[in-house]
């Protein structure tokens, strides 16, 4: 097996990122044993465009619109290197950054993956995240967001959850754990990383592995369309939904079930404002008819915890966008929700 990484990219409708960010991985590509591309049955120009130009590059097509979670299992059955970059196809690599997060894997050897951390492509002075942590109601909370970069600390340090957005992983280390392809987009990394922390591997962020971020997934970001979009208000309720039901025991779940209550009671009152009672009721439909799947995953996956799900939760703030609402009371309303819930999640944390 070849000692160098595998460079993979997860592609889908990414012709415009791919011709920032493809020349420059191209131009570290010493770094790397291979540099693969999976595309997610794109139909735009970035195939042909790729063939084209770095025709070097070994690429595996999807014939269907699988989603990232089905396209990163398939990068990491078809990489040649038990070491694996992935990376989304708005990512800038800046040198060094294969080196670092490959160093820290090698100084750690209980990690399963180490993450980069992510600046903002106009403004590489300010992280956009640098690792996440898991919120006690099933959100992941982004670690250092918006803070300036020289504010990191200078180590890799610990993390409870995974951003898939630029992560290198050992194969070797992750006990067969994939990405769970019920999961289309959003939550999937933190499932994966639940779950390898539930089994007792350790997570990295790696501050000096350093990347550069642009716009997100094509028709969804927030930052590419200023609002939320129909598939991604769908994929993030329900997908929050299957990271309780596949990884919370019983136990942690009484305990933060008034919490729980009032947040998806607030859920649903603006899923109804916002004219997304239809989107909101399609996510509980997919569970319930999806229950004995949900069931069994389960099953596997706590029969499988070595450490305590209580451990690796957090009682934070809300870690919600401001997109989220938009209306003066509403943010009133969120202000002071985001208040009880806080105070509440201090008050059984000990208890987890």
């Amino acid at each position: 097996m070849n000692p160098k990484p595998s460079l993979c990219i997860v592609n889908y409708n990414g012709a415009r990122h791919l011709r920032r960010s493809l020349p420059a991985a191209w131009a570290l590509r010493q770094s790397f044993a291979e540099i693969l591309l999976v595309d997610d049955a794109s139909t735009d120009e970035a195939l042909a465009w790729v063939e084209a130009e770095f025709p070097h590059v070994r690429i595996v097509r999807h014939e269907a619109n699988r989603g990232p979670t089905a396209a990163r299992n398939t990068g990491m059955r078809a990489a040649t290197s038990d070491r694996i970059l992935f990376a989304d196809n708005d990512v800038v690599l800046l040198p060094g950054c294969a080196e670092a997060l490959a160093a820290a894997l090698d100084d750690h050897p209980e990690a399963a993956a180490a993450q980069a951390t992510v600046l903002h492509l106009e403004n590489p002075e300010r992280v956009q995240y640098a690792g996440a942590a898991a919120h006690y109601l099933g959100l992941m909370i982004l670690e250092h967001a918006e803070q300036p970069l020289w504010a990191l600390p200078q180590a890799p340090f610990a993390t409870d959850s995974l951003v898939s957005c630029c992560f290198m992983l050992d194969r070797r280390r992750l006990e067969g754990v994939r990405f769970d392809e019920d999961i289309f987009i959003y939550y999937d990394d933190h499932d994966f990383g639940l779950t390898l922390r539930g089994r007792g591997r350790a997570l990295l962020a790696v501050p000096a592995a350093r990347v550069l971020h642009g716009e997100g997934t094509e028709a969804i970001s927030i930052r590419a369309l200023g609002h939320y979009s129909e598939r991604r208000v769908y994929q993030t309720i329900r997908n929050r939904w299957l990271v309780l039901a596949k990884h919370y025991p019983a136990r942690v779940l009484a305990l933060i079930a008034p919490a729980l209550l009032l947040f998806e009671t607030a859920q649903l009152l603006l899923a109804l404002r916002r004219g997304w009672w239809r989107l909101w009721r399609e996510a509980l439909a997919w569970m319930w008819h999806h229950r004995h799947q949900l069931r069994a995953k389960r099953r596997d996956i706590l029969s499988r915890q070595r450490v305590r799900l209580g451990r690796l939760l957090r009682p934070g703030p809300l870690p919600l966008r401001s997109e989220l609402v938009t209306h003066p009371l509403e943010r009133k309303a969120l202000r002071a929700l985001a208040l009880i819930l806080e105070g509440y999640g201090r008050l059984v944390a000990p208890l987890l």
